[in-house]
């Protein structure tokens, strides 16, 4: 079954759940990075993580999740749309570094930017990690940072040789603010009683999202408002790679040109090849030469 999200309020409890299934998704984005094992592991439940955050912004925003950590691995990041639309990034070097194994690290810091449909960012949150593990990281930023009542659930598992994700879900039971103590009560029971994510995997069909949001509800009735596609997605383009050229040191363009060599990137999320000519970065070098006014003259 594609990878989708499931988007549902209770019919009398004030209460709304957000459920992920993003396996395919997870391991086409993991495979960009060549990731296995604990990477693959750590960018899915980041992805699931991301997508569940967007589910609270408007359409055309974007959320930006980033998990730090000290040890032998750096960051993690995703970024997602309340459409579904994801990508996620590891550092290459930590990836090719710990390999199959399991690194040691200590989990450091929780960051999350909100951006407008401009890409214009309209509020920054950061919190410390309580663990290593981005389920309750994720949870603990909600009531921290947004203050909100909320239980959040995200686990991926790879197989025996880390090459695959056998599946990446996530779930969120979040409290509006009208919400009553007893409501909570028996929400905090509910989620406390349900069973592991991995008990909602069907081999070869991803994530039964509608299995658990039937015993995520517990006894509430409850309404699917909507269902969405997750895909991966990417929006990098040979114009946006060019421009962030400007922030390299002008001694490396210009020796670009008297080399006259072309300059290979990739694009640090999809892993997308992209060749710079000495004539595309003269042209570079000219217009950062230019005044502002006649820059962005048409």
């Amino acid at each position: 079954m594609p990878d989708r999200i499931i988007r549902a309020t209770g019919e009398t409890a004030e209460i709304r759940f957000v459920l992920v299934d993003a396996t395919d998704t997870a391991n086409i984005v993991a495979n960009y990075h060549g990731a296995k094992a604990f990477a693959r592991i750590l960018l899915g439940e980041t992805i699931a993580s991301s997508l569940i955050l967007a589910s609270g912004i408007k359409t055309n925003g974007t959320v930006q999740v980033k998990f730090q950590f000290s040890g032998d691995f750096a960051f993690v990041t995703a970024d997602a749309t309340p459409m579904g639309l994801v990508r996620g990034m590891l550092p290459a070097e930590d990836v090719r570094s710990i390999g199959d194994f399991e690194p040691l690290l200590s989990p450091q810091t929780m960051t999350v930017r909100k951006l407008n449909d401009k890409g214009i960012p309209i509020s920054d949150g950061i919190v410390e990690m309580p663990s290593a593990n981005i389920g309750p990281s994720t949870s603990f930023y909600l009531l921290q940072s947004e203050q909100t009542k909320s239980a959040v659930g995200v686990k991926a598992n790879a197989n025996p040789d880390g090459t695959v994700l056998e599946f990446c879900g996530a779930f969120l039971v979040e409290a509006f603010p009208k919400a009553d103590e007893k409501t909570l009560a028996i929400m905090e029971q509910v989620v406390r009683s349900m069973p592991p994510i991995e008990n909602y995997h069907r081999p070869g069909q991803g994530v039964d999202l509608e299995a658990m949001l039937s015993d995520l509800a517990g006894p509430f009735k409850y309404t699917i408002h909507r269902e969405i596609p997750v895909q991966p997605f990417c929006p990098c383009s040979e114009a946006g790679v060019l421009k962030a050229m400007t922030g390299l040191p002008r001694e490396e363009l210009e020796e670009i040109i008297i080399k006259n060599e072309t300059t290979e990137l990739h694009c640090d999320y999809c892993r997308k090849r992209y060749v710079a000519t000495p004539e595309q970065v003269r042209t570079l070098l000219e217009k950062m030469d230019l005044p502002p006014e006649e820059e962005e003259a048409p």
